[in-house]
């Protein structure tokens, strides 16, 4: 055998070489034809239906405020007599804050009642009565003269007729009035209405020529005359209206005795009254005396409800006009203004919950409630807000103050132990429709039509169509 020569050696190993490089040139193509391959396959994931809570929030800022504030000044210019309190003093309703020079309306308010109390003195009680006497005298004469005018038996008449209709009249406003005492009492205004009529017939045929029947001597023939001159309209007319004016400074003069019998102290408001009568006297004093005392509380500057004074600008000895002097404000029931964004209208409801923290206590949050929401859009910072009020809990007691402000989140819905998938598994069929696609157990997909619930940006509560540990696509991704 013949010894192989160098070179021969040589050629050997470059063929050698070269078919090492054309395997795996080969291989490596063909790793990279079959990885892209697999790269194109997609991949499936799923996720599967869990139980959870879901809440529905946004999120407001704001402020502390009381539940009422109130900027008070005097009713009246004048100059300022004494402070009564300082900035941050609690005061009570009622409570005298600060006080004008008064010393004019104290003796007018005096005056006014020194006036009103000698209304009721003896002397005026025993002229009442005198004057209730003369007034009842007066009545009985006018009855007489109508008497004699109309007939006493038709005056009597005509009086049972206006009992019968007051009577009628009293039924009807009575709701416990029976039909059976409403159709009696028609029964006898019609009988006194017969009666009546009845009763003039004989006033014209009897009693007008028994009463009215006058002789006299005619001047020219010496002959006696007798004829009859019966009470014309006009002179009827006049007695019942003295008649009238009489019986009412009766009723008048006996209210006014009645008054004053009674006391300055039953008058507690209006006297009814018209005007020029006896009444209308205690009337106008007790409005004097009233006139007076409102020009003397005018002076006065008074708290209309508990709170605490928070602004105060006034001193003693300073000339003031009714513009504001001082703040009063409540320190119970502190409410929450804050402010949402238009986007969250949906959320902005009267009784929805809200958590409230606050930058004075970091790891605090208590509980609050939406009370009201302003019909009106407000412009803060160049940006459109709603507007919201609400209530709160205070159980641990914090330091609330007004004025502080808040973090609001408000919580538009919350569902509990609720079936929840990711918003991806969602499929809309149409407009509030909602499928999801349900992993089979061969790795098929089934489209099973859902229930959507609440939904946030991650999770969707799913009311029907699935139960806990269904498994769902949410979609595919391809491997890179």
């Amino acid at each position: 055998m013949k010894k192989p020569t160098s070179k021969n050696r040589t050629t050997i190993i470059v063929l050698t070489l070269v078919l090492i490089a054309a395997i795996a040139g080969g291989y490596y193509y063909w790793y990279q034809t079959t990885s892209k391959v697999v790269a194109a396959a997609p991949t499936l994931q799923t996720s599967k239906v869990r139980t959870g809570n879901l809440a529905i929030t946004a999120s407001g800022s704001g402020n502390i405020v009381p539940n009422m504030q109130v900027d008070l000044g005097f009713r009246t210019s004048g100059i300022v007599r004494q402070v009564d309190v300082a900035v941050g003093q609690s005061v009570t309703k009622g409570q005298v804050l600060a006080r004008l020079d008064d010393n004019l309306q104290q003796a007018q308010l005096a005056q006014a009642d020194a006036d009103f109390q000698a209304l009721f003195s003896e002397a005026n009680l025993a002229k009442a009565r005198i004057t209730l006497a003369n007034a009842e005298i007066k009545q009985a004469a006018a009855v007489e003269d109508l008497q004699y005018l109309i007939s006493p038996e038709v005056y009597f008449w005509e009086t049972e007729i206006e009992k019968a209709n007051l009577s009628i009249s009293a039924l009807k406003n009575d709701t416990s009035a029976t039909a059976e005492q409403k159709t009696a009492a028609q029964k006898t205004l019609e009988r006194t209405q017969a009666n009546l009529l009845a009763a003039q017939e004989r006033y014209r045929v009897e009693y007008v020529p028994a009463t009215f029947t006058y002789t006299y001597i005619d001047t020219e023939t010496d002959e006696e005359v007798t004829t009859i001159i019966a009470p014309t309209i006009s002179d009827i007319a006049l007695v019942r209206a003295e008649l009238d004016s009489a019986r009412f400074a009766v009723v008048d003069a006996r209210s006014y005795l009645e008054i004053l019998q009674a006391g300055a102290q039953s008058i507690s408001g209006p006297v009814a009254a018209v005007q020029g009568s006896e009444t209308a006297k205690i009337e106008q004093a007790r409005l004097a005396l009233e006139n007076a005392r409102l020009t003397l509380e005018n002076a006065r500057l008074t708290a209309p409800f508990d709170g605490v004074v928070i602004r105060l600008d006034v001193v003693a000895g300073q000339t003031v006009n009714t513009a504001p002097i001082l703040t009063l404000a409540t320190t119970q029931d502190l409410q929450i203004r804050f402010y949402l964004d238009e986007t969250d209208l949906d959320k902005a409801t009267v009784g929805n919950k809200i958590n409230v923290s606050f930058d004075a206590f970091p790891n605090a949050t208590i509980a609050g409630q939406i009370t009201a929401i302003e019909q009106a859009l407000q412009v803060i910072d160049g940006t459109p807000v709603i507007v919201s009020w609400a209530s709160f809990n205070n159980p641990d007691g914090l330091p609330i103050l007004s004025g502080m402000t808040v973090e609001v989140e408000v919580v538009g819905g919350e569902a509990q132990d609720a079936l929840l998938v990711p918003v991806q598994a969602l499929r809309e069929l149409s407009p509030g429709s909602y499928a999801v696609f349900i992993v089979q157990p061969d790795n098929s997909l089934k489209l099973t039509p859902v229930e959507v619930g609440l939904r946030d940006f991650a999770n969707a509560q799913i009311l029907s169509g699935v139960k806990a540990g269904d498994v769902v696509s949410t979609g595919t991704v391809e491997t890179k």
